[in-house]
């Protein structure tokens, strides 16, 4: 099943451009911040997620952190159907990069991907076979500044607790950070 497309305000060479200057921005940061800060010898860097499939809403939110963390393991035991087949493909090019970029790619999303995002959601569709479409506004905080998007997924139950079963980013309502503001 896929998500009806919904008009955006961004367009997309500007949301890439913007992406790409986060990242860039944010390996420097990381660089230059961590360059005191080395690991202890054996270290592995965790990346906690806290999984609650108890509600569809919980697990939508559970899911979105794994996303954002990077925590592919945990995005897959959350995700069926086609949101799988996005974490599998999101995995694949990330164990496709060299060990320096992983590892660089890694430092700056822990950066960007700090804080849990809250999923306020405004609206759902009961679907057949007991699956639900929820959709609403992820809101946080994103590289320091306040950060809200819009947000849609199709949940389904399972024996477990609910799984993620599609999901659309939507529209960025909050504004872009003055450092990846780019000229017409």
């Amino acid at each position: 099943m896929t998500l009806p497309p919904r008009e955006r305000r961004i367009s997309t060479p500007v949301v890439l451009i913007a992406t790409s200057a986060m990242v860039c921005i944010g390996v420097v940061g990381v660089v230059i911040g961590n360059q005191d800060d080395a690991p202890e010898e054996g270290a592995v860097p965790g990346v906690e997620v806290l999984v609650d499939t108890s509600t569809p809403e919980r697990a939508a939110e559970s899911f979105l952190d794994a996303w954002r963390k990077r925590a592919h393991p945990t995005a897959l035991g959350l995700a069926v159907g086609l949101a799988r087949d996005e974490v599998e493909e999101r995995r694949d090019r990330d164990e496709a990069l060299s060990d320096h970029e992983r590892e660089l790619k890694a430092q700056v999303w822990d950066a960007m991907a700090q804080d849990r995002l809250r999923l306020l959601f405004s609206e759902a569709e009961n679907l057949d076979a007991g699956r639900l479409r929820l959709g609403g506004t992820t809101t946080g905080t994103f590289l320091g500044s306040p950060y809200e998007r819009e947000m849609e997924f199709v949940m389904q139950p399972s024996p477990e607790g609910w799984r993620v079963e599609a999901f659309r980013f939507g529209e960025i309502l909050s504004e872009v950070p003055r450092n990846f503001e780019i000229e017409p």
